[in-house]
């Protein structure tokens, strides 16, 4: 019997927040087939809501573009509660500005949208070694 992936042993558990239902559902069944433990929010409020109340939170990967409130303030609300987390954006269109607001709240990188399989698996692997991305 195969067995499944296991994940780098510093990340275990990811919190994903895109609002694009179709983005989310991918992301999680391929997270989950390299063998993390995945908690997905459709909306922003309810995933800082999730990262005030859980403790095993080891990456975010969060979508930059969201009506309401985009990645950027979801990234400020985290850093209240979660000051080192690795937090990802991703996007299909950064602006210059954004991406130097997320650098200047500590945010690990960006991931562009499109990617690939190997790029998010690259990118959560880069992580766990605490490099930038």
């Amino acid at each position: 019997m195969p067995t499944s992936p296991q994940p780098p042993s510093t990340i275990q558990e990811i919190v994903l927040v895109d609002d694009e239902p179709s983005v989310l559902f991918a992301l999680k069944l391929l997270l989950q087939a390299l063998g993390f433990s995945v908690q997905d929010f459709n909306g922003p409020l309810e995933a800082i809501q999730y990262f005030a109340s859980s403790s095993r939170i080891d990456l975010c990967l969060c979508d930059l573009k969201m009506p309401k409130m985009n990645g950027l303030g979801v990234l400020e609300e985290v850093r209240k509660h979660r000051p080192s987390l690795p937090f990802v954006l991703m996007s299909a269109h950064a602006s210059t500005e954004e991406i130097d607001r997320a650098q200047e709240l500590g945010a690990t990188g960006f991931l562009s949208k499109p990617f690939t399989p190997e790029d998010l698996k690259q990118l959560v692997e880069k992580v766990a070694a605490g490099q930038r991305v």
